[in-house]
């Protein structure tokens, strides 16, 4: 073999060498350097009936966690919310749940937006032992698990249903009627029916409700049928605004009253249809601002979405968001789940503006406040 051949053979060799080392170090880049963001996961109904609700919650947490974000994260490290659609369909949630938690590697889930599908995610929780923070709902089924890995920011149904019933019973109210959804266990409905039971009160009738549902004329029929002189909701906004338009139409002069889960776009949803309708709340006005913690929330608000109007579910979003991240702190540096679960069983109770939140190991109810707003003729919200 001449010198010649030999000397293009050497090359050929140091140019495979370079791109087989070149080809090496680019695949470690590729799959070697991990993110050094905190991963917390959402599962929430972004499309479907309960859309608006549900990006409402998360632009609440988003607030929370880009303020902190902008002072130096936790520990140095960002705080970043991965989102997963469920539609607010049940069986959804813990499809996306099992992909945040085993692929996504997230070290805890907040701000979930179905009840149903929450309660389906329970025993996954129990067996992967996952922190779940704040899920937006006063799911009585939730609550009753005890799972030890949820924690409550927020007053319960059973709160809300106690507040309503004794106040219509007060009022001198009969004649009751309960809408409430279906997919979810018998403990929503017990909240309702033993609120009225405490008051010396029954059911005028019960329907059941398809929270995705296009049509409810079943349900507005058998409304009617009953002669309520008020029908208590604990529903997601669609099937609401569906049944009171129905209702309204066919002539019916009573009054509604829904729980939080509604959510505060329902009186732009019901335009003229509002007037007069009750609306449960768990959080404070969410328009407040003369308290250091109202200012930091529109600061913070203002700073993700600078058009976006504050309102009690952005505003409950925002709370979860920093009871997350005070566990978060109180975690450590290298955050794992079991430390952000012992972190949030440790909690001293929060006040946030004199809304107060009580973790632990023991009591898992986080907060019991609960008020009362009508909607005025020209759609505000008073108390």
């Amino acid at each position: 073999m001449n010198h010649r051949l030999l000397g293009r053979l050497g090359v050929v060799a140091a140019a495979w060498l370079l791109l087989s080392s070149t080809g090496s170090a680019l695949a470690q880049a590729q799959t070697v350097v991990p993110t050094s963001a905190i991963l917390v996961g959402q599962s929430g109904g972004f499309t479907g009936g309960q859309a608006e609700y549900a990006r409402d919650v998360r632009t609440g947490i988003e607030a929370a966690l880009a303020a902190a974000n902008a002072r130096g994260g936790i520990s140095g490290r960002p705080v970043r919310l991965v989102t997963a659609d469920d539609g607010g369909k049940r069986d959804a949630v813990l499809v996306n749940t099992r992909k945040l938690v085993e692929v996504d590697n997230v070290v805890g889930l907040i701000g979930y937006t179905s009840g149903a599908g929450t309660e389906g995610t329970l025993a996954y929780l129990q067996q992967m032992r996952v922190p779940m923070l704040s899920p937006a709902t006063g799911n009585m089924g939730i609550r009753e698990a005890a799972n030890p890995h949820v924690f409550h920011t927020r007053a319960g149904y059973d709160d809300e249903m106690a507040k309503i019933i004794g106040h219509v019973a007060r009022l001198g109210y009969k004649r009751v009627a309960l809408a409430y959804l279906d997919d979810v266990g018998p403990a929503n409905l017990r909240a309702m029916t033993g609120a009225l039971a405490r008051n010396g009160l029954s059911a005028a009738t019960v329907v059941g409700l398809n929270r995705n549902a296009a049509d409810f004329t079943p349900q507005v029929d058998k409304l009617m049928a009953s002669q309520p002189q008020i029908v208590v909701f604990i529903s997601n906004a669609k099937p609401i605004v569906n049944i009171v338009r129905g209702m309204r139409a066919r002539g019916y002069g009573g009054q509604f009253a829904t729980s939080s889960f509604a959510g505060s776009r329902l009186v732009a949803d019901l335009k003229e249809h509002a007037p007069g309708l009750i609306l449960i709340q768990v959080l404070p006005q969410p328009r407040k601002n003369h308290l250091q913690f109202h200012r930091e929330f529109h600061a913070d608000l203002a700073a993700l979405s600078p058009q976006v109007k504050a309102n009690y579910t952005i505003l409950e979003g925002y709370v979860a968001g920093r009871v997350l991240l005070e566990g978060l702190r109180r975690s450590g540096p290298g955050v794992t789940r079991g430390r952000l679960q012992a972190a949030l069983e440790a909690l001293p109770e929060l006040d946030y503006g004199g809304y107060r939140i009580r973790l632990g190991t023991s009591d898992r109810s986080g907060s019991r406040f609960v008020d009362l707003g009508v909607v005025t003729d020209d759609l505000r919200l008073v108390f």
